[in-house]
């Protein structure tokens, strides 16, 4: 199954902002449990880069992307850090 398919075949993806790595485990573990395996963190913190590479690495079944993704950098460090997916915001 390729991302897409594994995204929309969950229905709800929880949008999460992070403001302090130390939250990502314990949050992804618990959306987890709870039978959410996909996640979007969103870009605008200082922890979000880490947190992504938290949730990957610590929760190799979670599905986890970025969003609200604005510049090249911000693309390039979430790729970096093993995120699933990127969302852009929509626009005219």
């Amino acid at each position: 199954m390729d991302v897409l398919d594994e995204v929309a075949a969950n229905w709800v993806v929880p949008v999460i902002v992070i403001e302090n790595a130390d939250d990502t485990l314990p949050l992804a573990d618990a959306l987890a449990e709870v039978g959410l395996p996909v996640a979007e963190i969103t870009v605008g913190t200082e922890a979000t880069i880490y947190s992504i590479r938290l949730a990957v690495k610590y929760n190799p079944n979670m599905l986890v992307g970025v969003g609200t993704v604005l510049t090249a950098d911000q693309l390039h460090a979430s790729q970096n850090a093993g995120s699933a997916f990127t969302l852009v915001p929509g626009g005219r």
